[in-house]
C-alpha cells in the first residue's frame, strides 16, 4: 500500500466562524476558556485556507468529504475555540493526527504539529483555524471502506486536551 500524507504551515492573521469567513482577529480570549475542537476531512483545503488568510465577507462552507476519489488530495483540518492563553495573550496548542484505514491499520500519522503556538488567542466563543493540517491522498491499490482520522490537540498552557474524529468512505 502506498500512502501520501503531507502537511502544510500556513500563518492564519484573520478570525472567523466555521459558518463563514471574513471577521478581524479580535482580542485575546479569557483565561478560563476549555478547548473545543472540531474535525474536517475536505476536497477543498486550498480554497478553505485562501478563503481565511484573504477573507471577502462572502459566507465560505466547508464542505466534508463522505466519499473521497481516488488519487485526489483531501485535508483533514481542525478547527478550534477555547485555548487558554498565556501571560503575553498567546495559546500553545499542537496536535496529533491519525489516519486509519478500514481494518483499522495506521494509514497515516503526523504528531506534535503546532495547531496554534505563540499566536494570540481568539475571543471567547470564537473558532479558529489551525495552522497545521494533514493531507491525505488515497492511492488505487488502497482498500475500500470507511476511513477514519482522528485529531487530539494538547493546550500546553492549560494542560488538557481536546479530541475529534472525521470519517470518509473509499469505493
Amino acid at each position: 500500500m502506498h500512502r501520501s500524507i503531507h502537511s502544510l504551515l500556513l500563518f492564519v492573521i484573520s478570525g472567523a466562524t466555521t459558518a463563514s469567513i471574513g471577521a478581524n482577529m479580535p482580542a485575546p480570549a479569557a483565561p478560563t476558556a476549555r478547548l473545543e475542537i472540531s474535525l474536517v476531512v475536505t476536497a477543498n483545503g486550498k480554497e478553505l485556507f485562501e478563503s481565511w488568510e484573504r477573507p471577502t465577507g462572502k459566507p465560505f462552507r466547508v464542505e466534508p468529504v463522505k466519499v473521497a476519489a481516488r488519487g485526489r488530495f483531501l485535508s483533514a483540518v481542525v478547527l478550534f475555540k477555547g485555548c487558554k492563553p498565556d501571560a503575553a495573550g498567546n495559546c500553545n496548542i499542537e496536535v496529533d493526527f491519525v489516519a486509519y484505514d478500514p481494518k483499522g491499520a495506521v494509514y497515516g500519522d503526523m504528531k506534535n504539529a503546532e495547531l496554534w503556538q505563540s499566536k494570540p488567542a481568539p475571543t471567547r466563543g470564537k473558532t479558529q483555524l489551525g495552522v497545521n493540517y494533514m493531507g491525505i491522498v488515497i492511492e488505487p491499490k488502497d482498500i475500500a471502506g470507511k476511513y477514519r482520522v482522528v485529531a487530539t490537540a494538547r493546550d500546553k498552557n492549560a494542560n488538557e486536551e481536546a479530541n475529534a474524529a472525521a470519517t470518509f468512505e473509499v469505493r
